[in-house]
């Protein structure tokens, strides 16, 4: 079964990734952060648990803006680490909802991931100096538009075409 075939309805974060997440988008700005999540899913509660961040470089040509997964890291992890379940990248100045770029980038690695998650920067509050909005995105694998556009919820995000990957968003829940 491909990992987007899961009825995955949640995702679950260790606090100390969720500060790691934080910590390391604050420690990028202006530009945009990007790594993968390690984790495994429960297809019983259908969730995802995240317990794990590793940062990986942005070689974006304007990482103020986009991101690109630093290509020899991205393969060392893909070849070594069982249990990427999910992709995160931040969008320092704008809301945590994939851009037209995010879609055009997600056929490359959707496919091998659960979930894709984006964070931006939000305002401090008592609790925490470096506060992150966190959202949370279903990676689902599709047909043809024409087959599956009445099944998608209204919320999905869809780059078109003979096969595509759309995200679907799901809670997260910091645990």
């Amino acid at each position: 079964m491909n990992p987007s075939d899961m009825a995955l309805e949640q995702l679950l974060l260790h606090e100390a990734v969720q500060q790691h997440i934080s910590d390391y988008t604050y420690d990028c700005l202006p530009e945009e952060a990007c790594g993968v999540l390690i984790g495994h899913s429960s297809a019983t509660s259908r969730s995802l648990t995240v317990t794990q961040f590793i940062p990986i470089t942005n070689t974006a040509e304007f990482p103020l803006h986009s991101f690109h997964l630093d290509p020899v890291q991205w393969t060392r992890l893909v070849l070594t680490e069982k249990r990427i379940v999910g992709l995160f990248h931040s969008h320092p100045h704008t809301s945590p909802e994939p851009s037209g770029e995010d879609l055009l980038q997600l056929p490359s690695f959707g496919g091998l991931l659960q979930v894709y998650a984006i964070g931006s920067p939000a305002a401090p509050n008592d609790l925490c100096l470096r506060p992150l909005q966190l959202q949370a995105y279903k990676i689902m694998r599709g047909k043809e538009i024409a087959e599956l556009d009445s099944d998608l919820p209204s919320s999905s995000w869809v780059r078109p075409g003979a096969e595509f990957y759309s995200l679907t968003p799901i809670p997260c829940q910091i645990k």
